[in-house]
């Protein structure tokens, strides 16, 4: 009898013990529902999300040497010299004043330096995500150059200046000699393979503007283009599906509004509730902006192709990220290659951007286009009544976007080779009719 009590007590423990093993192989094999971002699951991309490196990108390198100027738009030298910059060691950046614009052109264009050419101003706080460069008091400083300095000074450092076209600002800082070394090689090489165009011709503005007599040979490009489902855009601007209505050709959940210009296959997305007056708006708030419009396109992986910013304006709180092929900015009057975000109060009040994207290019298509020179280009916009020339900052090579006759199918873009322009820090293609 005590013999069948124990047995009867021994399988009762091993039941128990295997009941026990069991539970906890069961519980450590369940999804860790914890570690599981609702809000990821649930967030709408619409392509791709991208760095700050790659938006915040530079345009152009400007050599001053031989005592002469010559630039490049070349993506193999200019992506070069802003990923070798990133491990570069920047010493304390500090503001060495505001200058009158003779001297601020003397000090950026003197012979041996090698200019690092942005679209538009950057802000420091930005920058400071892709470069190591720090500073007192540069939160809500911008700058659309970097000049590196390689004449040698006493101390072994060479200078490093960001400056500020529109303010005339100079900020400076130091590299070691093997950085500076690493920026030389890199113009050096463009210079073997005939990848610099010099710009002999220095025209007056408030700048100096660099500029060429000689015409310009370039391509055309054409692209097929892959439309995006809509559907995407509403669910990412959208937050309850469930209450939009769709009417001809336009979106709404009674507050918000997607407007689609299917002709050029652009949208506009309006929150009215966020509208806000950009009265005496500050720096800080100027800067906030576009880190925040950079955010917003990212919290919806909204980058469909190659958009490089390229200006804030300010009397509208508006940041525009550009379409870039080849390394050179395409403009369409139409929308078709910008992705431009208004903030309002407390969130986004503007949103118009293609819903297309460059799907494959057409090589056989392509044809040669002979543009005439940027100083003819300059002398057309000096005689323009409309245009104050001191105004003007920049005169570059670029494309202007449009649809091709395709039976109104609009599934292939043309870039046409032109000259644009900034313009009170605004971008334009030139009229090129009236400078041939």
């Amino acid at each position: 009898m005590k013999t069948n009590v124990f047995i009867r007590g021994t399988l009762l423990s091993v039941l128990v013990i295997l009941s026990i093993v069991l539970s906890y192989f069961i519980w450590k094999g369940q999804p860790d529902y914890e570690t599981i971002n609702v809000k990821e699951v649930e967030k709408t991309s619409i392509d791709k999300q991208k760095t700050a490196m790659q938006v915040f990108r530079p345009m152009m390198i400007q050599a001053n040497q031989k005592n002469s100027h010559f630039q490049t738009n070349d993506s193999e030298y200019v992506n070069e010299l802003a990923a070798d910059a990133r491990s570069f060691s920047f010493s304390e950046v500090v503001l060495s004043g505001k200058k009158r614009s003779a001297e601020y052109d003397r000090i950026i264009h003197q012979n041996g330096t090698i200019e690092l050419i942005y679209p538009n101003n950057i802000p420091f706080s930005i920058f400071s995500q892709i470069f190591q460069v720090d500073g007192k008091e540069l939160e809500n400083a911008t700058f659309n150059r970097i000049i590196f300095d390689t004449n040698k000074t006493d101390t072994g450092l060479f200078t490093v200046y960001f400056t500020n076209d529109y303010e005339d600002t100079i900020y400076q800082s130091s590299l070691q000699e093997r950085d500076i070394k690493s920026t030389q090689k890199i113009v050096n090489e463009a210079d073997k393979k005939n990848a610099l165009t010099e710009v002999p011709e220095v025209l007056p503005s408030k700048h100096s503007i660099f500029l060429s007599n000689e015409p310009v040979k370039m391509k055309s490009e054409k692209y097929i283009v892959d439309s995006m489902d809509i559907n995407l855009f509403t669910k990412a601007l959208f937050p309850d599906m469930g209450s939009v209505k769709n009417e001809d050709n336009s979106y709404t959940n009674g507050s918000s509004k997607i407007v689609l210009d299917t002709d050029n296959k652009v949208l506009e997305y309006i929150n009215p509730s966020q509208e806000s007056m950009m009265n005496n708006e500050s720096t800080a708030k100027r800067v906030s902006r576009i880190q925040d419009s950079f955010n917003f396109v990212n919290e919806h992986a909204g980058w469909t192709d190659n958009y490089y910013y390229t200006g804030y304006l300010a009397q509208s709180g508006t940041a525009n990220f550009s379409l870039f092929v080849n390394n050179l900015q395409v403009l369409s009057s139409s929308g078709m290659a910008q992705i431009a975000v208004t903030e309002g109060q407390e969130a986004v009040y503007k949103y118009s951007r293609p819903y297309f994207k460059l799907d494959y290019p057409i090589p056989r298509e392509s044809e040669d286009v002979t543009l005439p020179s940027s100083v003819s280009v300059y002398n057309s916009l000096k005689e323009n009544p409309n245009i104050d020339i001191e105004s003007l900052q920049m005169i570059t090579l670029g494309y202007q976007m449009n649809w091709t006759e395709d039976k109104g199918l609009n599934r292939i873009v043309v870039l046409s080779p032109t000259w644009i322009f900034k313009y009170n820090g605004q971008w334009f293609v030139a009229d090129l009719k009236g400078s041939e």
